[in-house]
């Protein structure tokens, strides 16, 4: 079973040379439901279709990678 998740990091200026909070999320949906952004648009961010705008100019968001077990 797939277990990724996303790390949003909000920062408090665009520059985002003040780290102000980290988040993480199970899904993209949680992400924007708690941005009130829609999900296409933090998907097309994140794949960089789109430029950041409103608060995703403060943010950056890493994708999750579950960890192999032997």
């Amino acid at each position: 079973m797939k277990k990724n998740g996303w790390v949003l990091y909000l920062f408090e200026d665009e520059e985002k040379s003040q780290l102000f909070k980290i988040m993480e999320f199970k899904t993209i949906r949680e992400l924007s439901i708690v941005l009130d952004i829609p999900s296409t648009i933090i998907s097309n961010w994140f794949h960089e279709l789109i430029h950041p705008r409103g608060i995703l100019k403060r943010c950056s968001l890493f994708q999750t990678i579950p960890v192999l077990s032997s």
